[in-house]
């Protein structure tokens, strides 16, 4: 009777230890698994909404602000981040000759997709001085262009000294450029910046 008394304890407690063990096995291995579902599900439902109202925002954009007299163009990508799930508008702005003069980062955003709006708040570093960071607000407007709604005009403000409330228009781009003589080509053909007065290309516009 003894023996059979302790045969049974030792089959409960190797039951009882291999369920824990199975316990702690489901419980690491939902973990990751939790957290990829959800990566996956939050990308499908953007994707899904994202079709479904027919949103064309990813892209590169090029920017001019029409009553400006100095760094009247930016050029900029907006893409979506799957880890931060939001989308970002990150770029820089130029000198009118195609030198950079500030680069901006979204921070913090948000698609209004019934008013058809996008806000970001962005950091905005200059080129000169890297160290130097200043926060500012920007707002996109999407207009129905071929059944989709795509970014027509925007504005911002920057906190760098001296700036105030800009607005400008926006067109889709095909790449950003990669130096100064590409910046001031594309501020000319796509943005429509005129020739500066006196130079060998003015058209006298």
């Amino acid at each position: 009777m003894i023996g059979n008394q302790w045969r049974g304890e030792g089959m409960f407690l190797q039951t009882s230890l291999g369920g824990r063990l199975v316990q702690w096995l489901l419980l690491l291995l939902g973990i990751p698994i939790g957290v990829a579902a959800n990566f996956c599900f939050q990308w499908l439902w953007t994707v899904l909404r994202w079709s479904a109202d027919r949103i064309d925002i990813a892209g590169v954009w090029g920017e001019r602000i029409h009553s400006g007299h100095e760094r009247q163009c930016s050029v900029g990508k907006i893409s979506y981040d799957i880890w931060r799930t939001r989308w970002t508008f990150d770029g820089t702005n130029y000198h009118d000759d195609g030198r950079p003069f500030c680069h901006w980062r979204t921070i913090s955003s948000y698609l209004d997709r019934h008013n058809k709006v996008f806000y970001y708040i962005f950091l905005n570093t200059q080129e000169e001085e890297a160290h130097a960071g200043y926060t500012g607000f920007g707002i996109v407007h999407l207009h129905k262009v071929e059944k989709k709604w795509v970014p027509v005009r925007g504005a911002f403000a920057a906190g760098n000294p001296g700036e105030s409330f800009r607005s400008h228009s926006m067109v889709r781009l095909e790449s950003v450029p990669e130096n100064r003589d590409q910046a001031r080509e594309l501020f000319r053909q796509k943005l429509g910046l005129p020739n500066p007065p006196g130079s060998s290309t003015d058209q006298g516009a």
